[in-house]
């Protein structure tokens, strides 16, 4: 009795290891198609995150395709704009191309008819260089005739001049003779009277060796204009300061005017 009861209870028992082991396989093939699932769910949400960054990216590149076919547009409708007024100008510029043909045209004809009157001009040059040259000539033969001339007046006017600077230097000696004489008449001769006489003629010969210009120094340069006598320092001073003109009778003199002479 025992004995069939330990049997049943170790069938028993083997059933329910039987069992455990049908579970325990059952619990661990669903563990694993729960791992599977969890494994599948994680792919299928990455892959739906990454469905959605493309979409968020799809639609940001969207979005600034649609910007710019904006801009796109806009710049077709600005160069539709431009293109329509370079056509104008286009359109401009031809009918200037043309009124420019015809006003070269023109001008050709106007050039030809140019040459030609140039080409008469030009034979009526030669005549008139022929004419020219020949008056060239003759005006040439009238210089020489006018340096002559010019040259026989000069000589005329310096004979001139030096025969005027000789009457007023004939003059300032006949007027000091004069006053001279003047002063000799009445002068008292008697005896004593001679000697203060000469002593006054010796004073005024002294007075005049000195220069009139300056009174102190002695006369050693001559003017050969005029022929006038004064000191070097008054001649050169007059000279350098451009009042090239005698002191006594305005006579111009130049560089080589003036002369150097010695009394002894």
């Amino acid at each position: 009795m025992q004995a069939r009861e330990l049997l049943a209870k170790k069938h028993e028992a083997q059933a329910l290891m039987s069992e455990m082991e049908c579970t325990t396989q059952a619990f661990e093939e669903a563990q694993e198609q729960n791992i599977r699932l969890l494994q599948q769910l994680k792919e299928k949400d990455d892959a739906n995150f990454k469905l959605m960054s493309e979409r968020i990216k799809s639609s940001s590149i969207h979005k600034l395709m649609q910007e710019e076919n904006a801009l796109l547009q806009s710049q077709v409708n600005s160069l539709s704009t431009e293109n329509t007024r370079l056509m104008g100008q286009v359109a401009l510029l031809e009918e200037r191309e043309k009124t420019s043909e015809a006003s070269v045209k023109a001008l050709e004809r106007e050039m030809s008819l140019k040459l030609q009157t140039m080409d008469l001009h030009k034979s009526k040059a030669v005549e008139g260089v022929l004419a020219v040259q020949e008056a060239e000539v003759r005006l040439g033969e009238s210089e020489n005739k006018l340096q002559a001339a010019q040259k026989a007046l000069q000589a005329k006017a310096e004979q001139c001049e030096r025969e005027v600077n000789n009457l007023h230097r004939v003059q300032e000696e006949v007027g000091s003779l004069k006053r001279r004489v003047e002063k000799y008449k009445s002068r008292d001769w008697s005896v004593g009277g001679g000697d203060e006489v000469l002593l006054e003629e010796i004073k005024t010969y002294k007075v005049k060796l000195n220069c009139p210009c300056c009174s102190t120094r002695r006369k050693d340069t001559v003017l050969t204009k005029c022929f006038h006598v004064f000191c070097a320092e008054c001649i050169r001073s007059r000279y350098d300061s451009r009042l090239r003109k005698c002191p006594k009778c305005g006579a111009a003199f130049g560089a080589n005017d003036f002369h150097k002479i010695y009394l002894s």
